[in-house]
């Protein structure tokens, strides 16, 4: 049982900022498309669906982040990216603090009203425009700020039951992102050895919480410990890892090539990279991927705008700051979003 339920959503009307939307507590919640994965293809609201992704880790920091965010959805669709990546503890910080993400869990796990909030009026917002939302629960720079093991299960349980009551179904969960990092991972539950069995503790937390939320782990690819294991729905990996050869697999984070402190800067052997890896993921549906930035994710940064939800320039030096050439790759590649289909913009 929660007995912090009361505390996720208050009484009263919460509208929320920029979008007229008033979300009540005690209000029915309204399901969203469901997403689900059938064989080895994903689904939305019943309909195949081909994913391209965005990761947007620290998206749910403050309400005007969540806010730009929002207001990205349809730009990010008018060019074929139908699928946006948050977390609940904040990923890298990159320039000047790798530590500043957030955290929605407080010590002993219980989920911070303001985060499901956020998370709720994002992932509605994504279903309006037939958009899934992909949600990280722990990250390895962030797992230490949860006292214990117990309260790594409240805080899996809290999130699990927020999904499932207010009806988010157009998401799936990395409950531990880079499981096992060699150096980051704090707690033994988050870590090999024994792995399989300790993700498959982790998923079983989750799903008799939210039976019908996809879930699954995404193994740190320095770590040698596998993707596949007991329970899980989805094959998360990440980086350079080798593509998983069955299932419904995806790349939860792209190797970055801009840094921290020149975030939002390529130079044409990444972009050459980048692209000969995108192009994988092509005519796959059994494939998604989901970008990774510095310019992106990183808080403040040197320009002192981020987290950039916002494509930007082309990347091409310190004046040209950007990722706008992923959107125009997947755009004319994959075509806009309009769900259920991308639709080819010739």
């Amino acid at each position: 049982m929660i007995a912090s339920r009361s505390c996720l959503f208050v009484a009263a009307l919460v509208l929320l900022p920029g979008t007229g939307l008033a979300i009540a507590a005690d209000a029915p919640a309204t399901p969203t498309r469901e997403f689900e994965i059938r064989g080895d293809r994903p689904y939305l609201g019943g309909e195949p669906v081909k994913l391209w992704g965005l990761r947007c880790g620290n998206a749910l920091m403050s309400p005007a982040v969540t806010e730009r965010h929002v207001r990205c959805l349809d730009n990010l669709a008018a060019h074929g990216i139908n699928l946006i990546a948050v977390g609940m503890q904040g990923t890298n910080g990159g320039f000047p603090s790798v530590d500043a993400g957030p955290n929605a869990y407080l010590p002993d796990g219980r989920l911070q009203a303001g985060f499901a909030k956020r998370l709720e009026w994002l992932a509605r917002e994504a279903d309006r425009r037939g958009m899934v939302v992909a949600i990280y629960l722990f990250q390895p720079r962030k797992d230490q700020e949860l006292r214990d093991e117990a309260a790594i299960r409240r805080a899996i349980e809290e999130t699990g039951r927020l999904l499932a009551e207010r009806k988010l179904r157009n998401t799936f969960v990395n409950i531990m992102h880079e499981f096992s990092h060699p150096v980051r991972a704090d707690h033994d539950i988050l870590r090999e050895p024994d792995g399989a069995a300790r993700k498959a503790r982790l998923t079983a937390w989750f799903k008799a919480v939210a039976p019908d939320i996809e879930a699954g782990i995404c193994p740190n690819h320095n770590s040698g410990s596998p993707v596949v294991y007991p329970g899980a729905d989805l094959r998360f990996f990440q980086e350079d890892m080798p593509i998983p050869a069955e299932g419904f697999a995806v790349n939860v984070e792209t190797h970055d090539n801009d840094e921290p402190g020149n975030e939002g800067v390529f130079n044409r052997f990444h972009r050459a990279s980048m692209e000969a890896d995108w192009a994988k993921y092509l005519d796959k549906p059994r494939l998604a991927m989901i970008f990774h930035s510095s310019y992106g994710e990183g808080i403040t940064n040197v320009a002192g705008t981020g987290p950039n939800p916002e494509m930007g320039g082309y990347g091409t030096g310190p004046s040209d700051k950007g990722v706008r050439f992923y959107h125009e790759w997947v755009r004319d590649h994959a075509g806009r979003w309009e769900y259920p289909r991308h639709v080819p913009i010739r």
